[in-house]
């Protein structure tokens, strides 16, 4: 019973990794670079660049060059 139960949490976790890195992926998609970049980034980096990106969208909301604003 110990050994089953052993499996069926490894399988769970299998399982959510591989909806979490299913999910990260979807998030790279989303970002405003191309997919030959995006497909080979790992989930730090998704991170990182999607944190990056929602700051400059909160300073640029409007998508406007730094240059307009002058």
């Amino acid at each position: 019973a110990a050994v089953a139960m052993k499996e069926k949490s490894k399988n769970a976790a299998k399982t959510r990794r591989e909806k979490e890195n299913g999910e990260f992926y979807e998030l790279a998609k989303l970002l405003p670079l191309p997919s030959a970049i995006t497909s080979q980034l790992d989930k730090a980096s998704i991170i990182r660049l999607t944190t990056s990106y929602l700051k400059m969208r909160a300073v640029f909301p409007e998508g406007k060059s730094a240059r307009g604003l002058r």
